[in-house]
């Protein structure tokens, strides 16, 4: 009998520890698919958003506020500059990051940048505003 119970317990255990390695991948898994659907959620909500602006903001005299500059900076890059960040940023003496950070609306415009803008748009016959 003490055999037969010596047995049992043995397939218990390789059964309970079977088990364990499951349970493991089905953890994993999950964690997974949370991350993909997370990830998923970022980017497919960034592309669904428009460029937040930083509104209260004025840049200048003249009252223009954060998306009045980047509609300004936007229409000079789109109709003087072939759409090109690299190029209007060349144009302006700045880092295409700061362009591009001033074009989706995670910096701040300063006057100098708009005031050098309408100078350029001016120049060139393009009407920005």
């Amino acid at each position: 009998m003490d055999n037969k119970l010596d047995v049992q317990n043995q397939q218990a255990l390789r059964n309970g520890k079977a088990r364990r390695p499951r349970l493991g991948i089905v953890a994993a898994g999950i964690g997974l698919g949370s991350v993909l659907a997370y990830l998923l959620s970022k980017v497919l909500g960034s592309a669904e958003r428009e460029p937040e602006f930083f509104s209260e903001h004025i840049v200048d005299d003249k009252g223009t506020g954060q998306q009045q500059a980047a509609k300004i900076l936007l229409n000079l890059r789109n109709r003087g500059f072939e759409a090109s960040d690299e190029k209007l940023s060349l144009a302006l003496g700045r880092p295409v990051e700061e362009v591009t950070g001033w074009t989706t609306g995670r910096e701040l415009i300063d006057d100098d940048v708009v005031m050098k803008a309408r100078g350029i748009a001016m120049h060139r016959g393009i009407h920005v505003e």
